[in-house]
Order: structure tokens, then sequence, then C-alpha cells
């Protein structure tokens, strides 16, 4: 992996500039650090401003496990082309397909039942997938092992983990590669993506033959993304460095300072 914000790697990023590539972000862990209370969960104001900024200068889109209600309020103000939630299945458009309802229905309460008893754990219904929490269990590892038992047990899911969550998946929904896929026939179909994500979930975008540029929050060799950020806190640093990348294009100067000024 490289690191994006090298000198070795600008031009990469000056391609994204030039091409006007459709730029995708995770939300939990990319665009908002990682936080004990999911609900506790928001942008920091820089990271707004900035983001604001490139929506304007590129076509942008949220793809998260949340659900895309819970996106919505979270991500007011900002104009992104799509917000895409539960991983993919809620597309970023249009009415939600609802008829994987009545399986995550019986897998929750099979969770809620068969996990009753086990410390700190927390089952979200999340319409179309369930995320099976256990940050605040007294025993994270116990919790893990009686989490993923739980729901490798139910029948006929897709189950993957996350940070200190088993997400508990329909099979043949969209995953978030799809749904860049998706995103880009829909807008863009003779262009491509640039992806930001931090988590496993992420991966599926990585490897998506839609997404040219994987960027993942921290270096891992497991990765399939070809480059990296050292952590969350050099989000900033990325939009910047791509305002900047755009600024350099020719007749764009005065155009970005005064859309700088608009959003603060």
């Amino acid at each position: 992996m490289k690191d994006i914000l090298s000198a070795e790697a600008r031009p990469v990023l000056e391609e994204i500039a030039r091409r006007r590539m459709l730029l995708a972000f995770d939300f939990d862990g990319t665009l908002a650090p990682l936080v004990d209370d999911r609900e506790a969960a928001r942008i920091p104001d820089s990271t707004q401003r900035l983001l604001r900024l490139v929506c304007i200068l590129h076509p942008c889109a949220v793809v998260s496990g949340r659900s895309r209600h819970d996106l919505v309020r979270r991500l007011d103000g900002i104009p992104l082309a799509a917000i895409v939630g539960n991983h993919g299945a809620e597309a970023g458009h249009g009415p939600v397909d609802l008829s994987v309802r009545g399986m995550v229905i019986g897998w929750r309460d099979e969770a809620t039942a068969a996990l009753a008893r086990v410390d700190g754990v927390h089952v979200e219904d999340k319409g179309l997938s369930l995320a099976i929490h256990y940050r605040r269990a007294r025993d994270p590892e116990a919790a893990e092992r009686a989490v993923t038992a739980a729901a490798n047990a139910m029948h006929g899911a897709r189950v993957f983990g996350g940070h200190a969550v088993v997400n508990v998946v329909p099979p043949d929904v969209h995953d978030k590669g799809l749904a860049v896929a998706e995103l880009l026939a829909r807008f863009m179909p003779r262009s491509a993506a640039a992806y930001v994500g931090d988590d496993i979930t992420d991966e599926d975008a990585f490897v998506s033959p839609a997404v040219e540029v994987g960027i993942r929050i921290g270096a891992s060799p497991s990765s399939a993304a070809r480059y990296f950020i050292d952590s969350q806190e050099r989000l900033d640093d990325l939009l910047r460095t791509l305002v900047c990348a755009r600024r350099r294009l020719d007749g764009l100067d005065d155009r970005i300072e005064a859309l700088e000024r608009m959003v603060g």
C-alpha cells in the first residue's frame, strides 16, 4: 500500500481531480471518528466544511452500514449525490426494497433470544440488516465468540465483522462494491470512482471494478485497497488536497476561492 498523501502518490490525486471522479466515503471511522456510543457519532465541523466544498467540485456519495434514514439526518446540509445505507442494500435513490424485511425480523428475534444473557451485547435492527454490537461487553472476546456463533446459526445470512460488531445481511442484496457500481452507472457511466473506508465491509468496494482508487483509513497488508492514509484524523488533509488539486486546474482558482468563502 502507498500513502495517498505522499509525493509519490500525488499524481493519483491529480488524476482524480482532473477526471472529476465519483468520490464515495464510508461514514463511521471515515467521515466520523469511531465512538463508543453510535448515537453520538458526528462529522467534525472542519470535515463538514471541506466535504461540502468537495461535493461542489466532485459528485460525492456516502455508502455506510447505517440505515439510510439514520445517515440522512447526520449528513444534513451536505450536497451529496447519493446516500446509500445498509452496506449497499438501501440504494441512494428511489424506494427501498423491503422484501427481505421478514427475514431480518426473524434473525433479530433469534439473536435477541440467543444473546439475552451475554453482557454488553446490543442487537440493532436496521431494517434490511442487523448489527450486533459488543463494544460495551466486559469480556469482548467472549462476547464476540457468542455473537459470531449466534449469527452463523441464522439460516441464509451473510455474516461479517467490523469494529466491535458482527453484521448479519440477507444473501442477495447489494454490497458496497455493487452500490458504487450502480451509482456510477446512474450518474457517470463513462467514469470511475475513488472510495475511502476503514472497515472489513469496505473491502467489497475496494475489490470492485468500479473503484479505480481505493483508500483505506490505516494501512493493512490484508486490504485490497492500494492506498491509505494514516488515520481518520488525516481525512481533512485528504479532502484539502483534493480541493487544491482542483485549484491547480486552469481557470478554477477564483471559483474555488469564492466557494471556500461560501462554505466557511
